[in-house]
């Protein structure tokens, strides 16, 4: 093999490298920002997740809304980015659940809801109401 060629492939093993931990690294650098929320904050989160559930039945639009900004509201106090593309895959997916325009738009909203809700687990600890003895969400 001459020398151009060994040039080469070393430039493109550094390439992989460098992009393999740049990649990796980000995610875990991600991570380690995030704010942990006050006793205080977690409670008045999940109070109001508890009252945004509730009204779900008979304001599924509303609570919809108020749940997105709830956990907007959250992430933002924990320092999350909020760029779209660096949202968590269940706000994305709640804000398309959501704005179905066809088919069952109320089970749009019911999913954009369970979404909302396993973000809200994850970044405030609140636990679904099946596993509290709470009722659980239709």
């Amino acid at each position: 093999m001459d020398q151009t060629a060994l040039v080469v492939i070393g430039l493109a093993v550094l390439v992989i490298v460098l992009v393999l931990l740049l990649g990796h690294g980000g995610r875990r650098v991600h991570q380690a920002r995030l704010v942990a929320l006050s006793d205080e904050s977690r409670n008045r989160y999940i109070v109001e997740w508890d009252r945004i559930e509730a009204r779900f039945v008979d304001a599924p639009e509303e609570a919809v809304r108020e749940a997105d900004s709830v956990v907007m509201s959250m992430m933002r106090e924990r320092r999350h980015p909020l760029e779209e593309r660096r949202l968590p895959k269940e706000v994305r997916a709640a804000r398309r659940d959501s704005t179905r325009s066809r088919g069952d738009r109320t089970e749009g909203m019911r999913r954009a809801m369970l979404q909302y809700r396993a973000v809200m687990e994850k970044m405030a600890g609140a636990r679904s109401k099946d596993r509290d003895g709470r009722r659980e969400m239709a």
